[in-house]
C-alpha cells in the first residue's frame, strides 16, 4: 500500500514539463477545452452526429462505460443517446481478453465504418495508453482520410516520439506513421492529441492502473463539461481544472491513512484466498458493479490468472449492463453475470478460501443479508450510511462523497448529477489495489514487472521479450529466441519456427501457461527449457524461483 500511495496521488496529478505535460499542464487543459467545444456542438443537437470511443482491453471497456454513462444522462432529459463504443473483439472482450483483433487495423477500420455509416459529423476518440494498438491505428488512419466527417482524437500517455514503430502485420504503416500524419491534422486544427504524462505505472506495463484511471478521468472531464454546456447548467465557462480537482481529492482520500488500513486488510484477504486457489468475487449494483467486472476481466492477461480467480456480478445482469450485443450467457459460464447466477452457480460452493466483496451506492445493501450468511470471507464498500452488521463482515469501507471529499468549486448541480461517476472512480482505485496487491503477494510480480503475463497479442509479445532481456542481460534477439524456445517447448528452433510471423507465435503461445517465466529462467541459467520447467514445478511461486535463480548466478 505504501508503494502505491506514494505513486498515485502525487505522481498522477503532478504538473510535469516536457511534451504533453501532466494532466494539469496548460497545453493539456487547453486541449481538454477544445475537445469539449467539439463535443458540445454535437450534444446540442444529438441527432446530428455521433461521439465514438474505441479501444482494446481496458481502454475498450472504459469506452463502453463512458458511452453508457452519458447516453443515460441524455436519455434522462429526453434526448437521443449519441454515444457509441467500439472494442476490439466486440462485446465478448468486455469480459475476457480477445487479443487477435487488437492487432488488426483493418478490423478496426471496418468496425468504425459500420457504426458511422451515413453520419455527417463524428467525434472519434481512439484510446491506446502506449500509442501502440493497431486496431486503433486503423481507425485513426480512416478518420484522417475522411476529415470532412471525422474529428479524430488520440488519447494516450506516451510522448508522440514513443509511439510504437514496429511493423503491423498485413498493413503498410506503423502506429508511429499514423501519429505523424495525425500531428499534421492537429496543426491544421482538424484533430487532437491528448497525451499527458502521468508517470510510470506501479506495475510496469500494467496500463489498467494509472493510465486506465487517467483515461476515465479525462473522458469524464470532457463530457461532463460538454453535457453541462449543452444543457446550460452553468453560466460560467467550463473549467476542466476544477473538475480534475475532484478526482485528485477522491484519490487522496482513497489513500488516506484511515482508508489505507482497511484496503490493506482487504488486499491481505484477497492474497490469502488466491494463494489457497480460492477466488475473489465482486457483487455490485449498476455502474459500481461494472467497475468490479472490469477489474476482474483485467487479471487474466496481466497476471496469467484463470477466469475463475476474480469474477464480477451485477444486479439485473445484462438488462442493467446495457451492452450492444445483449445477453451473452450462451458463450459459457464466465458470461453469466447476474446476482442470480452467482447465487445459483457460485454461492453453494464457497468456503474459507474465497472472498466476496459487495460494491454498492445504495443505503439498503440488498445483497448484504444474503452474503452475510455465506461461509467465506466478506467485505463491503458502500457510499451511503448503511445498517451493516459489522461483526458479519471482515472489512467494511464506508465512503460518503459529499462528507469525505472536498468537491471544490464545481457547480453543485453538476456534482449531484454525476455522483455515481465519482463513486466509480473511488471503487476503481480500491478494486485495482485489491487485485494488484493480491497477485503481487501471490508471486506474480518481480521487481514491479509482470513476469507471468500471457503472450497473447503483439504488445505483450514484445513486452515479454523486454522482460526476458531485462533480467537475463541477453541481447534483444537472443531474448526473443528464448521466448520462442519456451513457446515451442524446444531447445533447437527449426527454420520453420523462425520463419513464422509474430502472429503465428502468438497463436501458439496464447493458451500456454508460464511461457515467460520458463523463458526467463532458461535465459538466466543458459539451461534447457526442460530444466527451467522443472524448477517451476519444484517452486510454484514464480517470484521466489526467479529471485533464487538470480541470486545463484551472481
Amino acid at each position: 500500500m505504501k508503494y502505491m500511495k506514494e505513486r498515485y496521488p502525487q505522481a498522477m496529478f503532478l504538473r510535469q514539463d516536457g511534451e504533453g505535460g501532466g494532466i494539469y499542464h496548460p497545453s493539456v487543459l487547453r486541449t481538454l477545452e477544445q475537445i469539449t467545444e467539439v463535443a458540445t456542438s454535437i450534444l446540442k443537437d444529438a441527432d446530428s452526429g455521433l461521439i465514438v470511443f474505441s479501444g482494446c482491453g481496458t481502454s475498450g471497456r472504459l469506452a463502453f462505460m463512458t458511452a453508457r454513462t452519458f447516453n443515460k444522462k441524455l436519455e434522462s432529459v429526453g434526448k437521443h443517446g449519441c454515444f457509441k463504443y467500439l472494442i476490439a473483439g466486440k462485446d465478448k472482450a468486455l469480459f475476457t481478453s480477445q487479443e487477435a483483433p487488437e492487432d488488426d487495423p483493418i478490423c478496426g477500420k471496418e468496425m468504425l465504418q459500420e457504426i458511422c455509416m451515413n453520419q455527417r459529423k463524428v467525434l472519434f476518440i481512439g484510446i491506446t495508453c502506449g500509442l501502440s494498438a493497431p486496431y486503433v491505428a486503423g481507425q485513426l488512419d480512416y478518420c484522417l482520410k475522411n476529415l470532412d466527417v471525422f474529428t479524430p482524437v488520440l488519447l494516450g500517455f506516451n510522448p508522440t516520439n514513443m509511439a510504437r514503430n514496429n511493423k503491423i502485420e498485413k498493413w503498410n504503416k506503423t502506429f508511429s506513421d499514423v501519429v505523424s500524419e495525425l500531428q499534421k491534422a492537429v496543426s491544421d486544427g482538424k484533430a487532437f492529441i491528448l497525451n499527458p504524462v502521468v508517470g510510470p505505472e506501479p506495475i510496469t506495463g500494467s496500463s489498467r492502473m494509472k493510465s486506465g484511471s487517467a483515461t476515465k478521468i479525462l473522458l469524464e472531464t470532457i463530457f461532463v463539461g460538454a453535457y453541462t454546456s449543452s444543457q446550460n447548467l452553468t453560466k460560467s465557462k467550463w473549467n476542466p481544472q476544477n473538475h480534475l480537482d475532484i478526482y485528485r481529492a477522491i484519490c487522496e482520500r482513497v489513500y488516506s491513512v484511515d482508508f489505507s488500513k482497511k484496503i490493506s486488510h482487504l488486499i491481505k484477504l484477497g492474497a490469502e484466498c488466491l494463494q489457497k486457489n480460492g477466488s475473489i468475487y465482486y457483487l455490485g449494483l449498476d455502474s459500481i458493479g461494472i467497475v468490479g467486472m472490469i477489474d476482474a476481466s483485467e487479471c487474466p492477461p496481466t497476471y496469467s490468472a484463470t477466469l475463475d480467480d476474480v469474477r464480477g456480478f451485477i444486479e439485473g445482469g445484462y438488462t442493467c449492463f446495457g451492452n450492444k450485443e445483449g445477453d451473452l450467457k450462451h458463450l459459457g459460464k464466465h458470461f453469466h453475470i447476474s446476482l442470480e447466477d452467482f447465487k445459483t452457480d457460485i454461492a453453494p460452493h464457497l468456503g474459507e478460501k474465497d472472498l466476496v466483496i459487495i460494491l454498492s451506492t445504495e443505503g439498503n445493501l440488498s445483497q448484504a443479508s444474503f452474503v452475510q450468511s455465506l461461509s467465506c470471507h466478506k467485505a463491503v464498500l458502500a457510499f451511503k450510511d448503511c445498517d451493516i452488521p459489522q461483526e458479519k463482515f471482515d472489512v467494511v469501507i464506508r465512503a460518503q462523497i459529499d462528507n469525505d471529499i472536498n468537491l471544490g468549486s464545481v457547480v453543485k448541480d453538476v456534482v449531484d448529477g454525476f455522483r455515481n461517476m465519482y463513486c466509480e472512480m473511488f471503487t476503481k482505485w480500491v478494486c485495482n489495489a485489491v487485485t494488484t496487491g493480491a497477485h503481487v503477494m501471490k508471486g506474480k510480480v518481480y521487481q514491479n514487472s509482470m513476469v507471468d503475463l500471457k503472450v497473447s497479442n503483439n504488445k505483450l509479445y514484445y513486452r515479454s521479450v523486454g522482460i526476458i532481456q531485462k533480467f537475463s542481460n541477453e541481447s534483444r534477439d537472443e531474448s526473443e529466441r528464448y521466448l520462442l524456445k519456451s513457446i515451442y517447448n524446444t531447445d533447437n528452433l527449426s527454420e520453420s519456427h523462425c520463419s513464422k510471423t509474430v502472429a503465428d507465435h502468438i497463436d501458439v503461445a496464447t493458451p500456454l501457461e508460464r511461457v515467460v517465466p520458463r523463458a526467463m529462467l532458461a535465459a538466466i541459467l543458459k539451461c534447457p527449457i526442460s530444466e527451467a520447467e522443472k524448477r517451476l514445478i519444484q517452486e510454484p511461486v514464480i517470484r521466489t524461483v526467479i529471485s533464487q535463480t538470480l541470486n545463484s548466478v551472481k
